[in-house]
């Protein structure tokens, strides 16, 4: 049974047609690099603010999944590592998004660094009065997701989701797949390593006419910079459509089999390492 669980892990091809895909060795990432390149579909890249995020390398592993690759990944070690646009350029990803869903592959460090404990945010222009998604750690460091923001200020709606619906907990040093999927106007489902924990209704309704350009790793795209979270952060994925059961562990198991877009060449060498 292991060496099926292993197999797997190394085989498996993730879903291809993610919107947005930040991953240091997708993008084969280098410790100075002072952007971070997605491997999307949006392309373009996301700039460090204030201080530059650590690049490591290591292996991860979640034993409860038969998960274990050799990989890259960023941490934020004080206040003002991050990654992100305060608005839209030349080089910045737009995505427009109606259903979603959001995965990330990561890691809480510990407790809070300065502010807001803010993991990712993804918002439309202007900041406030159109659409946005923002996700909160808790402050202590425990890996609560504190709160997941939607909201769509052009019908005036909004939800603050607390982990008490959500379930999304990582807990503290340990890697762990997070997934939001988000049904506009209809169903919110969240995942822990592939396994659902969370199915409710939501009012909010998202439009694909809004371009989405403020982006944030690490924190939220606010012109302070500070609300770093303590964590570290493999994969970042955003896709532009509801991912089914099945997807979402296809990604957990064999992520770093393939790259979604066609505009990266994953070789034999990476197929046999797993990533």
């Amino acid at each position: 049974m292991l060496f099926v669980s292993t197999c797997s892990t190394v085989f498996a091809q993730a879903v291809r047609g993610a919107v947005l895909y930040f991953d240091p060795i997708a993008t084969d990432q280098g410790a100075n690099d002072k952007v971070w390149r997605n491997a999307g579909e949006a392309g373009g890249e996301l700039e460090h603010t204030g201080k530059l995020p650590t690049l490591e390398e290591g292996t991860i592993e979640i034993k409860e999944i038969g998960f274990k690759e050799t990989v890259k990944w960023y941490t934020a070690e004080q206040s003002g590592s991050t990654f992100s646009s305060e608005g839209p350029g030349k080089n910045t990803p737009i995505v427009n998004l109606e259903d979603f869903t959001m995965g990330l592959l990561m890691r809480v460090n510990g407790g809070l660094l300065a502010q807001e404990h803010q993991l990712v945010g993804l918002q439309a222009a202007p900041r406030e009065q159109v659409q946005n998604v923002r996700i909160w750690i808790d402050d202590a460091g425990h890996g609560n997701f504190r709160n997941v923001s939607i909201a769509q200020g052009a019908i005036n709606k909004r939800e603050d989701l607390h982990i008490g619906r959500t379930r999304l907990i990582v807990g503290k040093g340990e890697w762990h797949w997070a997934h939001f999927v988000f049904e506009s106007g209809d169903e919110i489902t969240t995942y822990i390593d592939g396994e659902q924990r969370a199915k409710f209704r939501t009012g909010v309704e998202w439009n694909k006419k809004h371009d989405m350009s403020l982006h944030a790793i690490f924190s939220n795209s606010r012109a302070e910079q500070v609300r770093t979270c303590n964590c570290s952060i493999a994969v970042y994925r955003v896709y532009d459509r509801v991912l089914s059961t099945d997807e979402i562990q296809n990604n957990v198991r064999g992520s770093f089999a393939v790259e979604p877009s066609d505009k990266l060449t994953t070789t034999w060498g990476k197929v046999k390492r797993g990533f």
